[in-house]
């Protein structure tokens, strides 16, 4: 909304422009005449064609003021349109860095529990703890239960730690792009600070 109205501010101040231009073109046409006759006039014609210039210059020097203050404002709406456009960029890094740092919780938060697995099924894989788990397993053959309980804690636990690697791979990219954001959002700052103080 603010840059609309800038945009609408910069349009109106170039027509003024324009206008001021036409002002001041017909202002010397209408004094060229009187100046052009000057010399065929009398004394009191030349007084007022003296005057004619004197409002010619009046009126010159009262533009050029007008157009000077048209460009310290058109200025101004260049500096708030760059300051806006600054703040917009740092709001949409600003927000992207919330956004991955509850990403990285919530990767915590899955990471935790699928850790306490893998260490779960390291200990259910020692010799002793099979035993334990098999002693209330009657069996023919106990070395080919004990076997086939090794392998589906064994394969379990390739399942975890394939999850938990790509979640730890996710971390990694996750974390890398935080300090980029981070980054840009320390540079957006100083530009911001910088644009401010001109």
């Amino acid at each position: 909304m603010r840059k609309l109205h800038a945009r609408n501010l910069c349009n109106l101040l170039s027509i003024l422009i324009v206008a001021t231009a036409i002002i001041f073109a017909s202002q010397i046409v209408k004094a060229a005449p009187q100046i052009s006759t000057e010399n065929q006039s009398t004394a009191n014609s030349q007084s007022g064609a003296g005057q004619s210039c004197d409002e010619v210059r009046s009126n010159l020097q009262r533009l050029n003021e007008e157009m000077s203050r048209l460009r310290r404002r058109l200025a101004e709406l260049e500096k708030d349109r760059q300051i806006n456009t600054i703040q917009d960029m740092l709001t949409k890094e600003e927000q992207r860095g919330e956004g991955l740092q509850l990403h990285l919780i919530e990767i915590a938060e899955k990471e935790e529990p699928l850790q306490a697995r893998v260490d779960q099924l390291n200990q259910n894989l020692k010799p002793e703890r099979i035993e334990g788990i098999m002693s209330g397993v009657g069996s023919v053959h106990p070395e080919e239960a004990r076997e086939e309980l090794r392998r589906r804690i064994v394969n379990e636990r390739s399942r975890v730690q394939v999850q938990l690697e790509l979640l730890r791979q996710d971390k990694m990219r996750t974390m890398a792009s935080l300090r980029t954001t981070d980054d840009a959002i320390q540079r957006l700052k100083i530009k911001l600070t910088d644009a401010i103080k001109e």
